[in-house]
């Protein structure tokens, strides 16, 4: 066994997903049809292409003819399951799923309660099929900052159905940290978690206002925080994690090519990394493909893999019983795999 194919089987964990970015684009279609939802293509492929990435326009413009598409508890039954079976393919045992619950009523007119309802029947479907778990964070749309109170007021009453944090999504460059400080103050005096993205295409100023104003426990991407090596240091000693998604970071432009992304210099700087999909689709890849990502364009070895895997699970907001119990199942599958290769 090689390392890709040990990158490939290993228990993985994943922190950094959307689940509007995670609909296949068959189940798009079937949507769309089922709805009598018009889409810019009529056929898979068609719209595996309307999916690849142009610019951020596009990119909005994919995820609202997405989210369009839905309309009832049994269309998000229906995404819910079918993430959980890409996530067993993979063999993800436990992931914490970004979902923008205001955008989806909106669109819906569904209150929050019956798309909830819909999203965790399909949950529930996949952990009695797959044997895997997510969370849920419910993330505030930037460019929609008049849903702030709206959002954190849903998460908090669904933590006993799954939410575990709020977080923070869209155009970061244009709408900073500061216009949320609010919503994200009540959160931490509430006991939820906070995850805003931050350092993707904003800098590091963003990341120290993520962690200064918004109490972050974790940031989405964070990758430009290489760029203030005080801000580095900070993060080391905290060991704040990063979720970053290097494949996605190509694909926005944040950097050029793999080559010219900072994952390496960050995790051997002794940063809390972990490694993300964040719209598998619609930048062709999955957690796969990242893990082997980490392989053959950052030189990672077996132990490095087996350390990112468990980053995750320590990087988790699951109870500290549950992180125990994965643990010892992770630790006991990686020595399986490495008896049955040469790694």
């Amino acid at each position: 066994m090689n390392l890709h194919e040990f990158a490939r089987r290993m228990p993985k964990v994943e922190l950094h997903v959307h689940l509007e970015g995670s609909i296949r684009p068959a189940t798009l279609l079937q949507l769309a049809r089922r709805n009598s939802i018009g889409l810019p293509a009529q056929d898979v492929e068609g719209l595996r292409d309307f999916y690849r990435f142009r610019d951020f326009a596009h990119f909005v413009e994919v995820y609202v003819t997405i989210t369009r598409c839905l309309r009832t508890p049994d269309d998000y039954r229906l995404i819910a399951y079918e993430f959980g079976a890409d996530c067993a393919r993979q063999n993800i045992r436990y992931a914490e799923i970004t979902f923008t619950i205001a955008t989806n009523t909106k669109y819906t007119g569904l209150p929050w309660q019956v798309i909830l309802e819909g999203l965790n029947e399909g949950r529930a479907l996949a952990r009695a099929e797959f044997g895997l778990d997510w969370g849920w964070v419910f993330d505030i749309s930037r460019d929609r900052p008049g849903t702030q109170d709206q959002v954190l007021d849903i998460a908090l009453s669904a933590r006993d159905e799954g939410v575990v944090a709020l977080g923070l999504g869209g155009p970061e460059a244009d709408f900073p940290p500061q216009l949320f400080e609010r919503s994200f103050e009540r959160a931490r005096q509430a006991g939820l978690h906070r995850v805003p993205h931050a350092g993707e295409v904003a800098g590091p100023e963003s990341v120290w206002a993520a962690l200064r104003l918004l109490h972050a426990d974790r940031l989405g991407h964070g990758v430009r925080c290489v760029e203030d090596p005080a801000l580095v240091e900070h993060l080391r000693e905290r060991q704040a994690p990063l979720e970053i998604c290097p494949t996605s970071n190509v694909c926005l432009g944040v950097y050029p090519d793999y080559a010219a992304h900072p994952l390496r210099r960050l995790w051997d700087a002794g940063l809390l990394i972990t490694v993300n999909s964040d719209d598998p689709p619609m930048f062709g890849t999955d957690l796969n493909h990242e893990y082997q990502v980490l392989v053959g364009h950052f030189g990672f070895d077996a132990d490095e893999l087996e350390q990112v895997s468990l980053n995750g699970l320590r990087a988790s907001f699951l109870p500290q019983a549950d992180k125990a119990r994965l643990e010892a199942e992770f630790r006991a599958e990686f020595a399986q795999l490495r008896e049955e290769s040469n790694v």
